[in-house]
């Protein structure tokens, strides 16, 4: 989504100002950019020598960012918009969220205000206050702004946006209350009263020591990304030539599945990769070439079989050292079929699921291996720093391999031949996909047997394609 989301606070000492501001880069280098507005942020940091307004902001205080490896978006949080013209439109969004676009809702819970225009931006703000013992009423005033330049948009995904972020103020506000209720403790409100002493601190306190969590920023980074990742996906366009049935419809309903889960287990993972600038990105990590590395070149053509064509697959280890198999698991099936991988299953009985590709911990007791039951077991061991895994499946491979199988198996022979790039491998397996997604999607619209017959002439299935379609076509309708 082509937006900025931004959290917003009133310093008592420096007014109103945006702290943390979480936008989409797609043709941008980061490290240059990022690099570029270092100064920027420094000279305003200096300007501002307020713990509310000049905090820790990761491990080099410079940006958290995420990497979506399907989209190829990256999500950039910063101090300050990382894109200068970008930064003063949301200066001035910010003065205008906590001073005269405030919802009438005074009760503490926050309400929505949409405005702006084409010059300046549209924005849709939620305002609320965050308890704070030492401020002036006990409480500092905070807002949430998503800025962009579609009007229409905005106002087509008010009703996903307002509930999502509804939820960030919950948990701010909730975080806060707890912090709250340490101190009056020690220092009662009672107290204070009867005592008649000042309370007020000169300096305001920030976001992290309001709500007691030292890490509330990955957090918001990574609530603020999978908005703008889900929310580019809320609504979608099919331009089609001629009556093409077979087409799924245009839908304005909700959005996929989080691709970025919140669980205790796998925050410390997710926190979107979280990484400084610093650090180069790793696309490989991320591609089936990853897998083949991890299971070994005789085991590789069994994981891809066995992820295409619907045998259940059950992942076991600590989740650090699966939760990055598992993200390349899912790049062997279509997006619409994302919701058959549950990632860190936490209950036992997810294994007798409907879900196709799982991950347990150690803990938890998994089935032994059969013809319909392939285990992958990270072991204890490490050689030279590699996982050790055993993978046990007593099933056996076709002597022909599918077709879409067959392409992905070479796409992975030519990276290791340097005939191209893991990021090239990336886009060849996402094209591939597609491609037989498609194909299974025309394939159920065919009304009769002699229908299906000549289409799957005319797309160039074969019989070894069958187990393929068999397994996708009952769930991409």
């Amino acid at each position: 989504m082509n937006a900025v989301i931004a959290l917003c606070h009133f310093c008592e000492v420096h007014g109103p100002c945006a702290i943390f501001c979480t936008q989409t880069l797609r043709d941008t280098k980061i490290e240059d950019l990022l690099n570029s507005e270092q100064p920027q942020q420094q000279q305003q940091q200096g300007q501002k020598a307020c713990s509310a307004c000049n905090y820790t902001l990761g491990r080099n205080n410079n940006a958290i960012y995420s990497k979506d490896t399907e989209s190829g978006a990256t999500f950039v949080s910063t101090k300050v918009a990382a894109l200068p013209e970008v930064a003063n439109l949301v200066k001035q969004a910010a003065v205008r969220s906590l001073c005269c676009e405030i919802n009438p809702n005074r009760d503490g819970d926050g309400g929505f205000v949409f405005f702006g225009d084409s010059s300046r931006g549209h924005i849709l703000s939620h305002t609320f206050r965050v308890s704070d013992l030492q401020s002036r009423g006990y409480y500092q005033l905070f807002s949430i702004i998503v800025l962009m330049k579609d009007k229409y948009f905005l106002l087509n995904t008010k009703p996903f946006l307002a509930e999502h972020l509804k939820k960030v103020s919950t948990e701010l506000q909730a975080g806060a209350q707890r912090t709250k209720a340490a101190e009056e403790l020690n220092y009662s409100e009672r107290q204070r009263r009867l005592s008649g002493a000042q309370f007020l601190m000169p300096t305001p306190r920030s976001l992290i020591e309001l709500t007691g969590e030292e890490h509330v920023f990955a957090q918001l980074h990574s609530h603020f990304a999978w908005i703008l990742l889900a929310g580019s996906r809320f609504l979608t366009e099919h331009v089609t030539f001629g009556n093409l049935p077979w087409l799924p419809p245009q839908s304005s309903g909700r959005p996929p599945a989080q691709r970025l889960t919140y669980n205790s287990s796998t925050l410390p993972m997710i926190q979107m990769y979280e990484e400084t600038i610093d650090n180069p990105e790793q696309d490989e990590f991320f591609s089936l070439r990853h897998i083949k590395m991890v299971v070994g070149k005789e085991d590789f053509p069994i994981v891809c079989y066995c992820a295409l064509t619907g045998v259940k697959i059950i992942v076991r280890g600590a989740p650090d050292r699966t939760f990055q198999f598992m993200v390349c698991l899912k790049k062997l099936l279509p997006e619409r079929m994302h919701n058959l991988i549950r990632i860190d299953a936490q209950h036992q009985h997810s294994i007798s699921s409907e879900y196709k590709i799982i991950s347990v911990s150690n803990e938890i007791a998994v089935p032994i291996a059969s013809s319909c039951v392939l285990r992958i077991d990270f072991l204890d061991k490490h050689i030279n720093g590699n996982d050790i895994v055993s993978v046990k499946w007593p099933g056996e491979l076709p002597r022909k391999y599918p077709d879409l199988m067959v392409k992905l198996l070479k796409a992975v022979h030519a990276v290791e031949e340097k005939t191209f790039t893991e990021l090239v491998l990336n886009k060849q397996t996402k094209v591939l996909i597609e491609e037989w997604k498609n194909k299974v999607i025309c394939l159920n619209h065919a009304k009769s047997g002699s229908v299906q017959a000549k289409l799957k002439k005319v797309l160039g299935v074969q019989p070894q394609d069958q187990p393929i379609i068999n397994y996708w076509s009952t769930h991409l309708h």
